[in-house]
């Protein structure tokens, strides 16, 4: 090999490193010492760390460091360096800098003095992290152990090895994980000097830096060896100094933990690794590099590590044939999947289970990010996964927690439901409802869930107004309640259809505080409306003709006949006090059908019946006349034997029948039936229906040319927005539609997708076989897209020529493509010949389709433009084919 030839590869090597090294979330720096004609070396994550691009970076890298340092850590951290310099031991400190904007951070900085290439040059290799949040936990931790027992039981609890101590380092306080770790007893740790467990070598270090903790300096980071129970071991301790009023120090806290495993690593690094190497790999995350075909080129030892394998048996080959994804087929497909799409430019993000060492599972957030070059291309792909183990176990125990706790409250809950009443137990801290049994929904409608969760203001918003007062100041209700004494009250309240319910509860003191003062309140709510709808039908009976003039206004301003029947049954009725009132439509050949019916609770309906008792009798002569007919006792009526018998079985006992008259023609009766006795009727009473019986006719005839405008409407409509070739819908309901469905979907924040699917080389069809044979195939390819597309929701619209389009609401990208791939196969399958296609020779399709939650940002066109390119992309890549794009708008 030449020397021109090793140099091309060596650079080769080092950019491939230094994209690596660019997808690390910290800056890394190469910094020389001794020797400033050395060229030195800082990431692009700089922009983000400080707000300063690396080319703006003064090339006097330490100088220029210090410049971006904050004032009161600068000295630290220049002793800090100055050690590392004079005794070559790890550089690794925290302090604060400041950002080009102002903002101050808080960074951690782990750097190693190492000889460059050339033997001579001093470096300094390293690595910062912003650890502001780390420090500000830090923080929160310090406060939580101002907590006396509870911080005292946290504290022995924790992996981490903690200890308290006076000034003066003599101890105060350790937890269990700190004498595990020691394998000492914590009475022959108390009262002792920390001196004897650290490391001979590192005592002055760490008594100096111990030293140094003042209220300028109040924590120190300390790096040491000490003489654990398993021998020597590297820790890294936090310590905190604690300081009176007088700023005099009062108390030391550290944190501890193992560090032995990290230390041999890095050691091992720094020894077998070239200096990218160093860094690539000492992240805890799987990092690895891959050609856009999914070969490997390089692996951090965290991946291989896990699974126990070599460098030299990844590199070079598959990443899909590599141990962690050999767990099963499925995997090893997923990720080829996920390979393809990430080559053509599109991030990939998704939880799978991988395999390690030992037939170890783990679950990973595994990610694929594209590496593009200059001109847009996909040059390599950068593979990273987390492990999310613990994450995922901890979830699963707490849905088994949850699980258990659910069926210990079945048992409790049935038990509750099945009371008639409404079983509540209100706060009266929180003032809401903490419990609601099942019957909430029975009663008022809502369900317990939405009662509890619901603001203070709207539950009082669901009183009447006439009742709101009590609501408030609810707790004085109860202060002078006795125990097991009831409170008994009535009051409307809201159903969830709108209508006023009338309620009574009863209320007991369920608890009191240590003052006796009611803090929580029992009860039970009784649906009354019934009896509360009955002593106003007496009240209304005094009011019948005002309230009679009132429904016939209202029926007289109603078209919908239905509504117009159901209304006047209803209102005569209630006025009444009848047990039934029904309106029987008659046929031109005497039978009938009841249109409308109100009865009590204590009568079924009859409305599915096609006979009435009194069209019976076929001789209508007297209804034509406009009469009405009155039975005060049916015993004492004049009636056939088959009639007697039917209207026993109606349970009839008295009745009026009124004529409703369209005209000449005798359209059907209006009757009133009392079935628990017999009834006197008034002539008031007779007079009233037959007035209503005159507007119910006009009701009637208003409703039927009502009726007949509204379906000559609905024809034309359905004409206007219907493609006259295919029978499917066109452009105008397309367009229609689609923007109805995006304001919909918008308000909704669902996902609505789009499938625009063309013809592949429609005009040689025309051309070969016709406009008649190229009208006939669209005719095949609609029918068979309304055959896919059947939700309700959906629409298969023709939008132009050989353009069809199919909107999907409430649809993400993975079941449009499934719908998409479904329409493209049913195509093939109509094997409609096109010999003149450069496809196949049959009528295939070409599609694109596009998803997204509508939002402010974009508009329908904006989605139609994006199917209309997604379709274009089908055809760039051969036609025959599906081509899905996902739009995303950044939040």
């Amino acid at each position: 090999m030449s020397r021109k030839q090793a140099e091309e590869k060596l650079s080769e090597a080092e950019q491939k490193y230094r994209t690596l090294l660019e997808q690390i979330p910290g800056v890394v720096y190469v910094s020389p010492i001794n020797n400033t004609t050395k060229e030195a070396y800082i990431s692009p994550q700089l922009q983000q760390l400080l707000g300063i691009a690396p080319e703006d970076w003064n090339p006097d890298f330490l100088n220029s460091w210090l410049d971006y340092t904050h004032p009161d850590d600068r000295d630290r951290f220049w002793q800090a360096v100055n050690a590392t310099i004079a005794t070559g031991e790890p550089l690794s400190i925290e302090y604060r800098m400041v950002r080009r904007d102002g903002r101050i951070i808080w960074v951690r900085n782990q750097a190693n003095l190492v000889l460059d290439t050339d033997g001579k040059t001093q470096v300094l290799q390293g690595l910062l992290f912003d650890i502001s949040d780390v420090y500000d936990e830090l923080c929160l931790r310090k406060q939580v152990q101002e907590r006396g027992e509870l911080y005292r039981a946290i504290l022995e609890d924790q992996t981490e090895l903690i200890a308290r101590g006076l000034p003066d380092g003599t101890f105060t306080f350790v937890n269990e994980a700190y004498c595990r770790f020691f394998g000492l007893e914590r009475d022959k740790i108390i009262g002792q000097h920390y001196k004897p467990v650290v490391f001979e070598e590192d005592q002055e270090r760490v008594f100096s830096l111990v030293n140094s903790i003042s209220l300028e300096n109040p924590v120190i980071t300390i790096e040491n060896r000490v003489v654990a129970c398993q021998g020597v071991r590297w820790t890294q301790w936090i310590v905190r100094g604690i300081f009176d009023d007088q700023g005099a120090i009062i108390e030391l806290q550290s944190v501890g933990r193992d560090i032995t495993d990290r230390k041999r690593v890095e050691q091992a690094l720094s020894e077998n690794e070239q200096k990218f190497r160093a860094i690539f790999n000492q992240t805890i995350q799987f990092i690895g590099l891959l050609e856009p075909n999914g070969i490997v080129l390089e692996a951090n030892q965290t991946a291989l590590d896990f699974a126990g394998i070599s460098r030299e048996e990844v590199v070079g080959k598959p990443f899909w044939e590599a141990k962690w994804w050999t767990i099963s087929l499925e995997t090893q497909e997923q990720l080829k999947t996920a390979i393809a799409a990430a080559a053509n430019g599109q991030p990939i993000r998704y939880e799978v289970d991988v395999l390690g060492r030992d037939h170890q599972i783990i679950t990973i957030d595994f990610s694929l990010r594209p590496i593009l070059d200059r001109a847009g291309r996909v040059t390599l792909l950068i593979s990273e996964g987390r492990d999310i183990s613990e994450y995922k176990a901890a979830l699963r125990e707490r849905h088994k927690a949850e699980e258990a706790l659910r069926s210990s409250q079945d048992f409790l809950q049935k038990v509750a439901n099945t009371v008639p009443h409404i079983l509540y137990l209100f706060d009266l801290l929180k003032g809401t409802s903490i419990y609601l049994n099942e019957k909430s929904v029975t009663v008022l409608g809502y369900s317990p869930e939405e009662i509890c969760q619901a603001d203070p203001q709207w539950f009082m918003n669901c009183f009447h107004p006439d009742d709101r007062h009590l609501c408030y100041n609810i707790p004085s209700r109860f202060v002078n309640l006795q125990d097991n004494e009831v409170l008994s009250t009535e009051y409307r309240f809201r159903h969830k259809n709108g209508d006023w319910r009338w309620l009574n509860t009863r209320e007991v003191v369920f608890a009191r505080d240590t003052n006796s003062t009611p803090t929580q309140i029992l009860g039970s709510v009784e649906d009354i409306n019934t009896r509360k709808e009955a002593e106003a039908m007496l009240r209304q009976q005094a009011e019948g003709e005002r309230l009679i003039t009132e429904v016939t206004q209202q029926i007289r301003q109603s078209l919908n006949l239905e509504e117009v029947l159901n209304t006047t049954v209803n209102s005569i009725r209630q006025c009444l006090g009848s047990d039934s009132v029904a309106i029987y439509q008659l046929e031109s050949d005497g039978s009938g059908n009841f249109a409308a019916e109100s009865v009590s609770d204590d009568y079924p309906q009859r409305l599915k019946l096609t006979m009435h008792p009194f069209s019976l009798n076929r001789d209508f002569s007297h209804y034509y006349q406009g009469l009405p007919k009155v039975f005060h006792n049916i015993q004492e009526s004049d009636f056939s034997a088959d009639l007697f018998e039917l209207l026993q079985l109606y349970q009839i006992k008295a009745a009026i029948i009124v004529p409703i008259l369209n005209g000449e023609h005798l359209w059907g009766l209006l009757i009133a039936h009392q079935c628990t006795a017999p009834r006197y009727w008034q002539a008031f009473e007779v007079n009233l229906l037959q007035q209503l019986a005159s507007q119910v006719a006009i009701a009637i005839h208003q409703s039927v040319l009502y009726q007949q405008v509204q379906a000559a409407n609905e024809e034309l409509q359905r004409l206007a927005t219907l493609d006259g070739l295919t029978q499917i819908a066109n452009r105008r309901r397309f367009d229609e539609y689609l923007e109805s469905e995006w304001q919909r979907l918008k308000r909704e924040q669902l996902s609505l997708s789009l499938i625009l699917l063309d013809v592949d080389f429609f005009k040689l069809y025309n051309d070969t076989y016709g406009h008649l044979g190229g009208d006939d195939c669209l005719r095949q390819l609609a029918s068979a897209l309304k055959n896919i597309v059947k939700r309700p929701a959906d629409l298969v619209a023709r939008y132009g020529g050989e353009e069809f389009a199919i909107i999907l609401p409430n649809t993400e990208i993975q079941g449009a493509i499934y719908v998409a791939q479904t329409i493209r196969q049913a195509v093939r399958d109509l094997a409609i010949p096109h010999t003149q296609s450069r496809v196949c020779d049959r009528v295939t399709v070409s599609l694109g389709v596009v998803s997204i939650v509508p939002n402010s940002e974009i508009s329908p066109p904006d989605l139609i433009n994006a199917a209309d390119k997604a379709l274009y992309v089908a055809k760039q890549q051969g036609r025959d084919r599906v081509h899905a794009v996902c739009v995303v708008i950044p939040s």
